[in-house]
């Protein structure tokens, strides 16, 4: 982090000067014609010819900033400088030439130079700056710059499980690390289960709106490359408040047809509706669930038993007295 604090804060510092450095630095500079320069195998043209200042060559950094995305303030009060790209925050005190990159002051020992209203920089120096490849080409002098370019994309997360109302936040890593154009566009295929929205330059927050599954995309701009995360939203989580019976009390007969009990969730869209029902005492009546809400009772001799159903989502319970008479109509 610190190495592309300091690369960045160099292109920045270039960028400033040019902006706000009205005078020309002095120096044994000698003009160096015949050179070119190349980003990416594209020939640029030069507002100003590259210079050799003893063994260094200076090109100009106009052409080559248009491929950052750097947003500059400056605050004429302090004559400072505030740069912010990603997660790296730059502030250059133009007078001292001391930076600050994420808290931490670094100084500045190179300096660019203007020639012609054109800041010029050391083709070196342009490399550290972006973390890119520099050769020279001594045969047709040409100075061959390569920015990285992106090569893929993969998202931390790639399967989510959400319920109704909650959010979640993913993570994408644009490949290689040095690529320069990181922008990521983010898409749901159903916004309307799980909608996605950019937080940051590597960061999505995902909401989760209904029951359902989004597939949620992140695609780089440069390359459309592309990176999925499954999402799969439940509903809401709503907890048991008390359950009731379709019975309080029953008089069955000994040997008799079972009979069956209904239960009632409070409230009916309670998530867990799971019931376990027993008897105080199997031997007089058993009790056999029949779906979710429903149990059969079978008396089986004369006798008294209770009947209870209680939810697993809070332990509520409800309860029915069964008498089971015996078959020749004796209790």
């Amino acid at each position: 982090m610190i190495r592309s604090g300091f690369n960045f804060l160099c292109t920045v510092f270039l960028v400033i000067c040019l902006v706000f450095l009205p005078f020309a630095s002095s120096g044994n500079v000698e003009a160096s014609s015949g050179i070119k320069v190349k980003i990416n195998d594209k020939f640029l043209s030069l507002p100003q010819a590259p210079l050799q200042v003893g063994e260094t060559t200076l090109i100009p950094f106009r052409p080559i900033y248009e491929f950052l995305g750097a947003t500059i303030s400056w605050d004429e009060k302090t004559f400072t400088a505030s740069a912010y790209r990603g997660n790296i925050k730059v502030v250059l005190q133009i007078k001292t030439g001391v930076a600050i990159v994420n808290d931490e002051k670094i100084i500045l020992n190179v300096a660019p130079r203007i020639v012609n209203g054109s800041t010029m920089v050391p083709a070196w120096f342009f490399a550290e700056s972006l973390g890119a490849q520099v050769d020279w080409d001594e045969k047709q002098k040409i100075i061959n710059i390569s920015l990285a370019s992106v090569s893929g994309i993969d998202l931390e997360t790639r399967e989510l499980s959400l319920e109704q109302g909650e959010t979640e936040i993913i993570t994408a890593t644009v490949l290689p690390d040095n690529a320069i154009n990181k922008n990521i566009k983010w898409s749901s295929t159903q916004s309307s289960v799980a909608n996605v929205q950019k937080a940051s330059d590597t960061e999505a927050i995902v909401s989760a709106i209904n029951p359902g599954t989004a597939i949620i995309i992140a695609t780089t701009e440069e390359g459309n490359y592309v990176s999925t995360c499954k999402v799969e939203v439940k509903q809401a989580y709503t907890p048991v408040k008390g359950i009731s019976l379709s019975r309080t009390t029953l008089f069955l007969v000994e040997g008799g047809a079972p009979t069956t009990l209904s239960a009632t969730i409070i409230p009916e869209i309670a998530t867990n509706k799971d019931i376990t029902w027993k008897s105080s005492d199997t031997g007089v009546a058993s009790i056999h669930k029949q779906t979710t809400n429903r149990g059969i009772i079978v008396p089986l001799k004369a006798g008294k038993t209770i009947i209870s159903a209680t939810t697993e989502d809070g332990e509520y319970e409800a309860i029915c007295a069964v008498t089971v008479l015996s078959g020749n109509g004796d209790s």
